[in-house]
C-alpha cells in the first residue's frame, strides 16, 4: 500500500498539470498569446537553471559512462533521422525534439527513484545529461529567430549564445574541475544552486500546463498523431535491444543500470516539444504525441515495480 500512495504521490501531479492544461483551453481561461507567454518564460530564464543544476550534480561511474556513450550515439541517429523526416514527411518545426530527448527529467528520474530509491537516480541522470549534448543545440535551433533562410554562420551564432548551451556548459566546467567544491567551501557554492534551484521550479508545472493546453486530436492531424507515435515507440524499443545487447560485453554492469536503460527507452519524447513549436499545429500534434506515449510509459514502469518487487 505504502509502494502505490509513493507511486500515486508522482504521477497524479504530472496528470493533474495536464489536466489543468486542458482545462484552461476548455473554459478559454488562458489566450494563446498567454500561453506561449509560459512557454517562453521557461525557455528563456527558468530551463537554463534546470540544465545548470543537472550538470553540476551530475555524477559519473564507469558503468554509466558507457551507457552514455550508447545513449549518445542512439539519440544522434534518431535526431539526424528526425530532421529528415520532417524535410520529407512530417513538416512540423519541433519534430526532432521528440526524437532528440526523452522526458527523463520530469518524469523517468522521479519514477527510478521510486523503485531504487534517491541513491540510484544518477543513473537516469546521466542519460539525461547524455542526451543533452545533442538536445540543447537542437532546442537553440529551434528556438532561434534566424528569419526564413539563415546562414550556417547565423546558426552557428544562435547556438553558441544560447543560455541553454551557457548555462549547460558552465554547470559541467564547475563539476569536473572541482570548482563547485571549493565555491561550496567558502559558502557560495550553496547560494548560486540556492538561486537557480528556485528559477527552476515552474518548469515542471508550466511545461505539463502547456502540454494539456496544447493536447489535441482533431481529424486533421490525428494519422500523423499515431504514426509519430508508433515510429517514436518502435525506434526506441530498438535502441533498447541495442543497448541492452552492448551491456551483455561489459563486465560488472548492474541490474540497476539495465532497468535504467529500459524505463529511459520507454518514457515519451521531451514534453519541451509542445513549447518549441512555431504553429498551433505543430505544438497541438507534439502536445498529443507526448501525452499518448506517457501510457506505454507508465505500463513499463508497472511491469519494472512488478518485477523488483
Amino acid at each position: 500500500m505504502e509502494k502505490v500512495l509513493t507511486v500515486l504521490e508522482i504521477l497524479l501531479p504530472i496528470f493533474a498539470a495536464i489536466g489543468l492544461g486542458i482545462l484552461a483551453r476548455w473554459k478559454k481561461l488562458f489566450s494563446e498569446e498567454g500561453n506561449q507567454g509560459l512557454q517562453q518564460f521557461v525557455m528563456k530564464f527558468c530551463l537554463p537553471c534546470v540544465l545548470f543544476n543537472s550538470c553540476l550534480a551530475g555524477t559519473f561511474r564507469m558503468d554509466s559512462i558507457t551507457a552514455m556513450l550508447l545513449v549518445f550515439s542512439l539519440i544522434l541517429l534518431s535526431t539526424l533521422l528526425s530532421f529528415r523526416l520532417r524535410k520529407k514527411r512530417y513538416p512540423y518545426h519541433n519534430l526532432p525534439q521528440l526524437f532528440c530527448a526523452q522526458e527523463s527529467g520530469m518524469l523517468g528520474i522521479p519514477l527510478f527513484m521510486t523503485l531504487f530509491g534517491a541513491a540510484s537516480a544518477f543513473r537516469v541522470g546521466v542519460l539525461d545529461i547524455a542526451q543533452n549534448i545533442i538536445c540543447i543545440p537542437v532546442i537553440a535551433i529551434l528556438t532561434a529567430d534566424t528569419g526564413k533562410n539563415p546562414a550556417p554562420r547565423t546558426i552557428v551564432k544562435k547556438v553558441l549564445l544560447s543560455p541553454l548551451l551557457l548555462m549547460s556548459l558552465l554547470g559541467l566546467v564547475l563539476n569536473l574541475t572541482g570548482a563547485i567544491q571549493v565555491l561550496n567551501d567558502m559558502g557560495i557554492g550553496k547560494v548560486i544552486t540556492g538561486t537557480t534551484g528556485f528559477l527552476a521550479q515552474p518548469v515542471s508545472a508550466v511545461i505539463l500546463f502547456c502540454v494539456g493546453y496544447n493536447f489535441s486530436l482533431g481529424k486533421e492531424n490525428r494519422k500523423d498523431i499515431f504514426q509519430l507515435c508508433v515510429l517514436h515507440f518502435c525506434l526506441f524499443a530498438l535502441f533498447c535491444g541495442i543497448i541492452q545487447g552492448v551491456l551483455c560485453f561489459v563486465p560488472n554492469v548492474s541490474a540497476e543500470t539495465r532497468w535504467s536503460i529500459l524505463l529511459y527507452c520507454s518514457l515519451p519524447g521531451s514534453y519541451l516539444a509542445a513549447g518549441l513549436g512555431k504553429t498551433k499545429e505543430d505544438s497541438a500534434v507534439a502536445a498529443s504525441v507526448c501525452s499518448i506515449l506517457t501510457v506505454p510509459c507508465l505500463i513499463v514502469f508497472c511491469i519494472i515495480a512488478a518485477i523488483v518487487a
